[in-house]
């Protein structure tokens, strides 16, 4: 499976790994509208997102913890923490059959989320209409 590298800026969820890193085992890209196809970042979220505001958001994220990478992450602060990616937005231009992220790397934004609706994932560019 490809394993884009990941930079998320989103301090508030509690995956986020200081240096824009993620410890989520597996991030899951959707659109931000079951029925509607992402056209602009904006549309898109990251669905693994959980707000760290409160301890059982933890306890309740903790089965997609990249256990090692999140350990190794925490006391190595150059380590490259890379979770595996499902995505489901079919109009991207890095979607693979599979709902898998054919990108080298992505960037997911929205550092003061209060909710996966208020992230998303900028390395989205739309596919050509004839690539659809």
């Amino acid at each position: 499976m490809i394993k884009p590298g990941v930079k998320c800026v989103v301090s508030t969820c509690t995956h986020y790994l200081y240096g824009d890193r993620c410890g989520a085992g597996n991030i899951d890209i959707l659109h931000e509208e079951e029925t509607h196809m992402s056209e602009i970042a904006e549309n898109t979220m990251c669905k693994t997102f959980s707000h760290n505001a409160r301890i059982l958001n933890y306890v309740s994220s903790a089965d997609n913890v990249n256990w090692t990478g999140s350990i190794a992450g925490l006391l190595d602060p150059e380590y490259e923490v890379t979770p595996t990616i499902r995505c489901t937005v079919a109009s991207c231009k890095y979607w693979g059959e599979g709902a898998v992220c054919i990108a080298e790397a992505i960037e997911v934004s929205g550092r003061n989320s209060d909710e996966c609706q208020d992230t998303n994932c900028e390395t989205f560019l739309r596919r050509d209409d004839d690539g659809l």
